[in-house]
């Protein structure tokens, strides 16, 4: 037991540390979220105000006056949902074509990382003025010579727009965890069912994809603090809009601090931002807790 007491003591200043770096933010953002502040309005003291910002995004006075922040987030829910939908389906995919011992697949693993390690505000920038331009980018140009007007993608569908870029972003990390999975498996097992003839199909969708279930849960699970919280992209090519119809709760903060200069109304949001997220990593971490516990 002293030995025990003894070995908390070198674990007490990371402890601290990541208290410091991560929890005194949060609180510092709950306190703001309860004082009526307005950077634009120096005139006014700052004042306590207890959930009226709170308030200000969740009250419903009437059906033809609804807030937009039910709007923001349920864009918010559909962006993350569909985003992890596509990186698990076609993460899944690939990891299953990128686990073969074959000529180049190490160079091929390493090219599909790629875009996991570029900065978010780049691909952005990259996406929206050599890809999607109608005018010099790569899709309008092809558009134009198979016969077809292009159409602005970021205007006229930015929510598809901006799906396909997270997508596109964060699919590789769910190919690393899931192939981690894959080839992770006892070989002994998977020999024991090819001989025993079980097809392709059956092999991959009741053997293989039953045994990483939990490692495509903490994809899931990690994914979703990504992508809830990414700001840069959505900052480099729609700028949210047109009007707020690519908005999501994080962009929601910025444009609160930023362009509206309202530091409680931007706390308030953030908080409710963060336990929106710490519910659902809640949830999917209590699923593999129970599917843990279902095998024990």
């Amino acid at each position: 037991m002293k030995k025990r007491r003894t070995d908390y003591h070198y674990l007490l200043p990371a402890v601290v540390a990541v208290a410091v770096m991560t929890q005194v933010p949060f609180v510092m953002t709950l306190i703001f979220s309860t004082i009526r502040w307005n950077l634009s309005r120096p005139d006014i003291p700052r004042t306590f105000s207890g959930f009226d910002n709170y308030l200000y995004f969740l009250k419903i006075e009437s059906l033809s006056d609804i807030p937009p922040f039910y709007g923001i987030l349920g864009q918010t829910i559909i962006i993350t949902g569909m985003t992890l939908l596509l990186c698990s389906v076609f993460g899944f995919l690939l990891a299953l074509l990128f686990d073969h011992n074959i000529p180049g697949i190490n160079i091929a693993r390493t090219l599909i990382l790629g875009p996991f390690f570029v900065m978010s505000t780049a691909s952005g920038v990259i996406w929206k003025t050599t890809i999607f331009n109608t005018t010099f980018g790569w899709y309008g140009v092809i558009a134009k010579a198979l016969g077809f007007t292009p159409v602005d993608m970021i205007s006229y569908h930015p929510l598809g727009t901006i799906i396909a870029l997270f997508t596109w972003q964060w699919m590789p990390f769910f190919v690393l965890v899931l192939l981690a999975g894959l080839q992770g498996l006892d070989q002994d097992l998977l020999d024991c069912i090819r001989i025993d003839g079980v097809g392709w199909f059956q092999g991959i969708f009741r053997v293989k994809l039953p045994l990483i279930m939990n490692h495509l849960r903490v994809a899931i699970m990690l994914g979703l603090v990504f992508v809830i919280k990414e700001f840069g992209l959505i900052l480099t090519t729609t700028a949210g809009g047109p009007g707020t119809r690519s908005y999501t709760l994080p962009y929601y903060v910025y444009m609160q601090i930023f362009s509206a200069n309202n530091v409680g109304r931007a706390g308030a949001l953030a908080a409710m931002t963060v336990i929106l997220t710490l519910v659902l990593v809640n949830l999917l971490y209590r699923s593999i807790e129970r599917r843990n516990a279902a095998y024990l």
